[in-house]
């Protein structure tokens, strides 16, 4: 290499060292910003965007809607002999969203069977109490002893028993709903048979309406029972609520207190629906 060389290749190494440092300070730049959506789950405060674009006040706590009457209905029919491991549904009396009360007839299910063993032990039931009332007059004037009067009482007793059940086994073929609400699912059909282990509806009472709330331990001091909450939905509705539980304790886990909130007067919130949780300053 000659003379002339060396100085040209030393230029050449100085540029590459100062152009490598830009380089080599953006490239650290970007390893070590801070990323504070890896902030715990736990200590963030979300919220929702109202129709206008608007970001809320990021002091809510996210939850779920939902509904503490709201409950899968079954059939009560044993899965025995007389049944013959199920029952088929006679008739469909509630369609989903259909309201119902308390005790309103959901639907009907075949009921030959228990409907034939009620008629068959009326009579023995009868006969029974006729018998009764004669050795009771007897019994009275010494006419029988003790020990036949008492098998006869045993037997009316057991005739009567009998048809208690019976009756009881006829009125589960009429499926009703357990409180008010909204059927808000059918899982079956005319026709079909089912026995004690598959549910046949779903009802659900459209209020109240509760959120259950995970809260940072050292936030837990905002809620109070009977505390006056803001509950707010994804299209910028909002309602008012009330504070029904506050944990006593918190979870190690996840560094939280369980509160629940109620609100009576749902308006256009539905079961299911997520929503913000704020709590309302107090006076």
């Amino acid at each position: 290499m000659t003379a002339r060389q060396i100085p040209h290749r030393r230029r050449w190494i100085r540029w590459i060292g100062v152009g490598a440092v830009p380089f080599l300070v953006a490239s650290c730049s970007r390893e070590i910003r801070s990323d504070t959506s890896d902030e715990p789950a736990t200590e963030r405060r979300l919220s929702l965007v109202d129709p206008s674009g608007a970001e809320a006040p990021a002091s809510g706590y996210a939850a779920f809607l939902y509904s503490e009457r709201d409950a899968d209905v079954f059939t009560l029919m044993p899965d025995d002999e007389q049944s013959g491991g199920g029952v088929p549904i006679a008739e469909i009396h509630a369609e989903v969203g259909d309201r119902v009360t308390a005790g309103q007839l959901l639907a009907t299910l075949r009921d030959e069977v228990p409907q034939l063993e009620v008629e068959r032990i009326r009579p023995e039931v009868e006969e029974s109490r006729r018998q009764l009332e004669r050795l009771e007059e007897l019994h009275a004037s010494e006419g029988v002893s003790d020990a036949e009067y008492e098998e006869g009482l045993y037997a009316n007793q057991r005739a009567e028993a009998a048809l208690k059940w019976a009756e009881l086994y006829l009125s589960r073929t009429r499926v009703t709903a357990p409180f008010s609400g909204v059927v808000s699912r059918r899982y079956v059909r005319q026709g079909q048979v089912v026995d004690e282990t598959a549910p046949l509806f779903r009802v659900t009472s459209m209020s109240p309406l509760r959120a259950r709330l995970l809260v940072p331990e050292g936030d837990a001091g905002r809620f109070t029972e009977g505390g006056a909450v803001t509950i707010r939905d994804a299209a910028g509705r909002s309602k008012s609520g009330v504070v029904i539980i506050v944990a006593p304790t918190v979870d190690p886990g996840s560094g939280t207190r369980e509160v629940v909130v109620e609100m009576k007067d749902v308006g256009e919130f539905r079961p299911g629906a997520s929503v913000v949780v704020e709590p309302e300053a107090g006076p």
